[in-house]
């Protein structure tokens, strides 16, 4: 099949599975908002392998998955009646652990970014914010200090 052509029906299908989601099509409680990442379609379209993942715990992670496999058949004749196809795709659903990979090298990378040439040239801005929260805080224990023996003062007389 043309790669192009492949491309645009992996889009669609994950889009017609979230919307399925989303709309409350599928009934099961376990399948609880999960983000499709990619799926991966054979070249004779009978079988689609879904990447997905959730905010979850382990236990949640396999309730979601379980979930996931039991409404397969149901996403499968759903997504052979929208987009016409002559075989419906036999469904899989894998936990997509290489999005989770990308997303902790990329908070790395962000972490270990060089200062841009604003930051070079004005470093004593950030500096200057938390000092005077510093000072604000000691004005403020002083003041109770002050108020406190002021308080203290006009009991004893």
């Amino acid at each position: 099949m043309n790669p192009i052509r492949m491309k645009k029906l992996e889009s669609e299908i994950i889009r017609l599975i979230s919307t399925a989601i989303l709309e409350g099509k599928v009934k099961d409680p376990r399948v609880f908002l999960p983000s499709f990442h990619r799926i991966e379609i054979s070249e004779d379209l009978k079988y689609a392998k879904v990447y997905f993942t959730a905010l979850c715990n382990n236990n949640e992670r396999k309730k979601l998955t379980q979930g996931l496999v039991s409404c397969a058949g149901f996403l499968s004749s759903l997504v052979g009646k929208n987009l016409h196809l002559h075989t419906n795709p036999k469904f899989s659903f894998v936990w997509d652990n290489n999005y989770i990979k990308s997303l902790e090298v990329n908070r790395l990378i962000d972490e270990s970014a060089p200062k841009t040439l604003f930051e070079e040239l004005h470093p004593s801005e950030n500096e200057e914010d938390e000092d005077t929260e510093e000072e604000t805080e000691d004005e403020n224990v002083n003041e109770s200090e002050d108020d406190s023996k002021t308080n203290s003062d006009s009991k004893t007389t």
